[in-house]
C-alpha cells in the first residue's frame, strides 16, 4: 500500500507541472495570485487534517517554531512556487518538472557548507546532473552549444525555485524533528499563503484573477490535489515504506509530466531532452547510491525527510 500512496504523489506532483503551465501560459492567471490561490486551499485542507490528526497537539508549537515555519513559508512556499510559476510562464512542463529536481543536489551543496562530508560519487552525481541540465534546457544539443535557448529564462527561474526548495530543506530539519512532517509543513504553508497575500499587494506587476470557469477548475484542482492530497498521500506513505525507496519514488514526477505533457499540452520529447532527463537521474542515482543499495528501515521516517511537493 505504501507503494501505491508514493506513485499517488509522484502521479498528483506531475500534474501541477501541466495544469499551471496550462493557466500561466493562456494568461489565465498571474504567477502570484495562482500560488496565493493553491497554497490558500492546499493549506486549509492540511490545516482541516492536521486538526484532526493531532487535535490540541496541532497547536503546542512553541514561538521559536513559529517564528522558523514563518521563515520556511518564505524559502518553500513564497520562494518556490513564486519564481515556480514565473518561470512556467516562459518554459514548458517537462522542462520545469526535470529541472525542480535538482533541489535534491542544491541541498547536498548546501549540506557541505554546514559540514556535511561530500564524496567522490556524489561530486560525479553532481556534474551529471547539470550535464543533463543542459541538455534538457536547450543549452547542449547533439549539434553543439546554443546559448540563445527560447526557454533558458523560464528555466533558470525555475533552477532558483529549485534553490529556494532545497534551502527550505536544510533550514527545516530542526524544526521537523521537533514538531513532525505534517505539521511543520501545513504550518509553513499557511504562513507563506500571509506572506503570499501582502507581496501580492506590493509587487508593482499586473495581476490577473482568473475569470473563467475552467480556470476556477484548474486552480481548486492544483489546490486540493497536487498540493493537499498530494502531501497526504506522500504522509502514508513514509509511513509505510522505507524512507530511502520513498525518495526515489518521487523521481518517477518527470516521467509522469512527460506522458501527460504531448497528450495535453503537445509538448514533443526531443532526443536531447531523453538523453539530458536519463543523465540527470544518472546522477541523482549517484548521488543517492545509498538508497539504492540499502534500501531499509530507518526511524522515525516523518523526522528525517521533506516531500518534494512542487
Amino acid at each position: 500500500m505504501g507503494i501505491f500512496w508514493s506513485l499517488l504523489s509522484a502521479f498528483l506532483w506531475s500534474t501541477t507541472f501541466i495544469s499551471a503551465r496550462y493557466l500561466l501560459a493562456g494568461k489565465l492567471v498571474d504567477p502570484v495570485t495562482l500560488s496565493l490561490l493553491r497554497f490558500l486551499i492546499g493549506g486549509a485542507l492540511l490545516f482541516i487534517v492536521g486538526i484532526v490528526i493531532h487535535r490540541s497537539r496541532f497547536f503546542a508549537i512553541r514561538l521559536t517554531d513559529y517564528l522558523m515555519l514563518a521563515i520556511l513559508g518564505l524559502f518553500g512556499i513564497v520562494g518556490m512556487s513564486v519564481l515556480l510559476f514565473s518561470g512556467q510562464q516562459a518554459t514548458t512542463a517537462n522542462n520545469s518538472s526535470t529541472i525542480i529536481q535538482l533541489s535534491s543536489l542544491f541541498v547536498l551543496g548546501l549540506g557541505h557548507f554546514i559540514g556535511e562530508r561530500l564524496s567522490s560519487g556524489k561530486v560525479v552525481g553532481c556534474v551529471l546532473a547539470l550535464l543533463g541540465t543542459l541538455f534538457v534546457v536547450g543549452v547542449l544539443s547533439l549539434q553543439g552549444i546554443d546559448v540563445d535557448s527560447n526557454h533558458l529564462f523560464g528555466d533558470l527561474l525555475v533552477m532558483a525555485a529549485a534553490f529556494c526548495w532545497a534551502i527550505y530543506m536544510v533550514i527545516s530539519k530542526s524544526v521537523v524533528e521537533r514538531i513532525g512532517s505534517l505539521r511543520a509543513t501545513t504550518w509553513a504553508m499557511l504562513f507563506g499563503t500571509i506572506e503570499i497575500f501582502f507581496l501580492r499587494q506590493v509587487l508593482p506587476i499586473t495581476h490577473i484573477w482568473p475569470e473563467d470557469g475552467t480556470s476556477w477548475v484548474a486552480i481548486l484542482y492544483i489546490g486540493v490535489f497536487p498540493t493537499a492530497v498530494a502531501f497526504f498521500a506522500w504522509y502514508e506513505a513514509m509511513n509505510k515504506i522505507p524512507l530511502a525507496l520513498l525518495n526515489v519514488m518521487q523521481y518517477f514526477t518527470p516521467l509522469f509530466t512527460i506522458l501527460l505533457a504531448w497528450p495535453l499540452l503537445g509538448e514533443r520529447v526531443t532526443v536531447e531532452k531523453l538523453i539530458g532527463i536519463g543523465i540527470i537521474l544518472l546522477g541523482i542515482a549517484l548521488v543517492s547510491k545509498d538508497s539504492f543499495i540499502h534500501i531499509r528501515e530507518i526511524e522515525p521516517a516523518e523526522t528525517l525527510s521533506s516531500p518534494i511537493a512542487m
